[in-house]
């Protein structure tokens, strides 16, 4: 609104903007998650499943023909709300408790996808049925990384302590989320990398000598903080 006068813009929301998940989520309830539910679930042949977060979903299908079908009239629904799918990031692809079997007849290994940071992997229990193993994504561990550097870049002439105290917040934010069954190894590579960061960090500043790791590690300020050794979203 300018002067009294409503402007209708066409440039739509800005990207990133809080205002923009909530009016996602409020256009595709109706544009996708009734339609599916109401519409085309009942149509198919076996079970059929749709996990949505914002403007990011995952659809699952037991039969083929379903999962055709579904890309099919999704893009025509999505047309009648002026929608387009990124085709960047769409794939139909076999993944499930039967997918390691028939993929090994072509010498070829399960698909894997990401979805929500994680990269979801076709893989077995301890009792040795299937199981969907959750790993930190390589992308999600670089823009992680990225943070991290940029901000001890920022500040590189805080004290320490403060530094340590802010970094350990990082990780403990990184841990709650990324803490599932097989992250261990994951989550202590990340922890590595950021001590990796601050040691150089620390020595850019510090002209007289080189910080080895011999002198590091016993100072109780470098100690950051190690991921859980037990599962933080065990339900998952």
């Amino acid at each position: 609104m300018q002067d009294g006068v409503v402007i209708r813009s066409e440039a739509g929301t800005p990207q990133g903007g809080p205002i923009s998940c909530v009016l996602a989520n409020i256009y595709l309830h109706f544009a996708l998650d009734l339609w599916f539910e109401r519409k085309f679930k009942p149509q198919c042949r076996g079970e059929a499943h749709l996990v949505r977060f914002v403007d990011d979903f995952v659809v699952s299908f037991q039969y083929l023909a379903d999962a055709e079908d579904f890309q099919r009239k999704l893009r025509e629904r999505f047309a009648q709300f002026n929608l387009e799918l990124a085709e960047e990031k769409t794939r139909l692809l076999l993944f499930g408790r039967f997918a390691a079997e028939r993929r090994a007849q072509y010498g070829q290994r399960p698909d894997t996808f990401e979805f929500l940071g994680f990269k979801h992997v076709c893989g077995t229990d301890r009792g040795g049925n299937f199981a969907v193993i959750r790993l930190p994504s390589v992308k999600s561990c670089r823009k992680f990384l990225a943070r991290s550097h940029e901000w001890l870049v920022r500040h590189m002439h805080w004290p320490r302590r403060a530094q340590e105290q802010h970094l350990s917040q990082m990780l403990q934010g990184f841990y709650q989320y990324f803490r599932l069954h097989h992250c261990q190894e994951k989550l202590d590579w990340i922890r590595h990398e950021v001590q990796l960061q601050w040691r150089r960090t620390l020595s850019q500043r510090s002209q007289r000598h080189r910080l080895h790791w011999s002198y590091l590690s016993t100072r109780d300020w470098f100690k950051l903080p190690l991921p859980p050794r037990r599962t933080l979203h065990p339900t998952v």
